[in-house]
């Protein structure tokens, strides 16, 4: 049976993960409330999926927010950390509730968005995955794997039967790695 844990030592272990990641929080850089009401609790993460951008190309967490909250009508931002190339990262969705980043599946997976268009296509300008936005994700997932017991990585495509581009090309060729690394399963 899974033990219940009470409500401040989740609030410590949020600080811990914003402390430790320098992770600028919500409440500074957002421009709107998360309908709390609404959102669902999680705690027992065991996997983390990794996506981007995508075509549109957003680099801003405002942009993502409204994308999010006015455009699909969500109760808040789908991912529960954003992070931009320049290595700054954001707080989404607050780690104790359940995230929307992947459809149908999102109990016990933690989301973070790599900002940015890491899919190489012919028709538009796509980013530089560059070592300070790695670096940044890799500090964040050995954090999150030593406060939660991690054991799956993947991009948002190996979580999902439908066919998606996400997190894209130039992602996925250092998934592998990102998964020896850390000692992580991909998604079955």
């Amino acid at each position: 049976m899974n033990e219940v844990i009470p409500s401040a030592d989740r609030i410590k272990i949020q600080e811990m993960i914003i402390n430790t990641n320098q992770i600028i929080r919500r409440h500074i850089w957002g421009n709107q409330t998360p309908k709390y009401q609404k959102l669902v609790l999680d705690w027992h993460y065991t996997a983390i999926g990794i996506h981007h951008s995508g075509n549109r190309g957003m680099k801003n967490p405002v942009e993502i927010e409204a994308f999010h909250i006015n455009e699909h009508q969500w109760d808040d931002v789908g991912y529960h950390y954003l992070i931009h190339p320049d290595g700054s990262i954001y707080e989404g969705r607050e780690i104790m509730y359940k995230g929307a980043h992947i459809s149908r599946q999102n109990t016990g997976k933690i989301g973070i968005l790599m900002l940015g268009d890491y899919d190489e296509q012919w028709w538009d300008n796509d980013d530089e995955l560059t070592g300070e936005h790695l670096s940044k994700l890799k500090c964040l997932i050995s954090t999150l794997k030593s406060l939660f017991p991690i054991k799956k990585l993947g991009g948002h495509r190996e979580f999902i039967a439908r066919d998606t581009g996400c997190p894209g090309n130039l992602l996925m060729s250092v998934m592998d790695n990102l998964r020896k690394e850390f000692k992580l399963n991909a998604p079955s």
